[in-house]
């Protein structure tokens, strides 16, 4: 019998490096029964290589066409596993991957219940994979990511206003509602956390390829570019205070420029970082979530400790309180600067560009050129 590994997330779990490294090492995986297919699906702002998105997209409701959507987005969940179904009989492991399936399930209604039923009519076995990263570490990226983008919300303000209320932080009560359709056994849980990983290489990537039953080795090809790189400390603190003015939301050119300062400054000197959580805070975050964490540790992981994450928490005595007026000017300075050298180099090019066509120009003006001319004329056309 086949199997459907569906890779779930959960977001901010490096689900873009996973979803990169698949498809690039596609012939070797093949190779060895696996198969991470495109089925030729195309969301707008969804990645290519999220290929499990068509099992969780829906297309934004309009009541004149209720029916009409509907049941275009049953055809294509059901025309996407028929595809499934056809490649099994070729590959008996099929990868899927798509990290909104862990925040939209609930909002499908019998969303696992119709992908379990249809995939049984298909003779394939369900096993769902799951990366938890710890709550607190989760919000913080995710409010990096906001900034990236264009918000101007404090962290405080971010916390205040509930916006990261979006993630399912609750993991035990998420898995639980999935696994009461699938089953426990059917769920496989790993804690994204890199003294956990397992595999050659300690690595997210070996730790995944493990769930699959493979090695990682020297053989497959992992990608170069790194992938939403962050920004992080005072460095994050300018784009955050940009955002104010529209000209730094399109297009993001100041991420560019504030990303290539702070890989210049890290390992060179101190970079100032506040912090997000205060200790305190963090502490009393974390709580509402300690019960529900043990239990995903105890029933999904078989721990009988009831430890999910293992990475100490210290209190934080480097970060600053707040930022240095003279240290976000500076910076700013130096990202205007870039942009101005980047700006000027183009200006040469183009100059010189410029010159070379001028000097064709007048070269093809010069006499001796035209009776070249005329006599290659009176050669060829008469």
């Amino acid at each position: 019998m086949a199997t459907l590994y569906l890779h779930i997330g959960t977001p901010k779990t490096g689900t873009s490096a996973i979803q990169r490294f698949l498809p690039l090492n596609e012939t070797l995986l093949e190779e060895q029964g696996f198969c991470y297919p495109d089925l030729g699906y195309r969301f707008n702002r969804v990645g290519m290589n999220r290929n499990a998105h068509f099992l969780i997209y829906r297309q934004k409701f309009s009541p004149e066409k209720e029916t009409e959507i509907r049941n275009s987005d049953n055809k294509r969940f059901y025309e996407g596993l028929d595809k499934i179904k056809k490649l099994t009989d070729t590959f008996p492991n099929i990868v899927l991957s798509d990290e909104d399936i862990w925040n939209l399930h609930l909002s499908r209604t019998n969303f696992w219940s119709l992908l379990k039923n249809a995939l049984d009519e298909r003779g394939i076995d369900l096993k769902v994979i799951v990366y938890l990263r710890r709550q607190d570490l989760v919000v913080e990226s995710y409010w990096m990511q906001r900034v990236k983008a264009k918000i101007t919300a404090s962290f405080q303000e971010f916390i205040d206003s509930g916006e990261y209320s979006f993630f399912k932080l609750n993991y035990y009560e998420n898995l639980e509602h999935i696994s009461k359709i699938i089953g426990k056994e059917n769920i496989i849980v790993r804690a994204y956390e890199k003294q956990q990983y397992e595999g050659n290489g300690n690595s997210l990537i070996s730790d995944f390829m493990k769930v699959l039953g493979l090695e990682l080795n020297d053989m497959y090809v992992s990608p170069n570019a790194v992938v939403n790189t962050s920004l992080h400390g005072s460095y994050l603190e300018v784009k955050r205070l940009l955002n104010e003015m529209e000209y730094f939301h399109k297009p993001t050119w100041s991420t560019k420029y504030l990303s290539l300062l702070q890989e210049e400054a890290e390992g060179n000197y101190r970079i100032s970082s506040c912090e997000c959580f205060t200790y305190e805070q963090q502490m009393a975050f974390l709580k509402k979530y300690k019960e529900g964490n043990s239990a995903v540790a105890r029933e999904y992981m078989n721990r009988q400790d009831g430890v999910l994450f293992k990475e100490k928490i210290e209190k934080r005595t480097d970060d600053v309180k707040e930022y240095s007026p003279r240290e976000l000017v500076l910076i700013c300075g130096r990202m205007m600067e870039l942009k101005t050298n980047d700006m000027e180099t183009r200006l040469n090019d183009l100059r010189i560009k410029l010159d070379e066509a001028n000097r064709k120009l007048e070269y093809a003006k010069r006499p001796m050129t035209k009776k070249i001319a005329s006599k290659l004329y009176n050669i060829f056309y008469k």
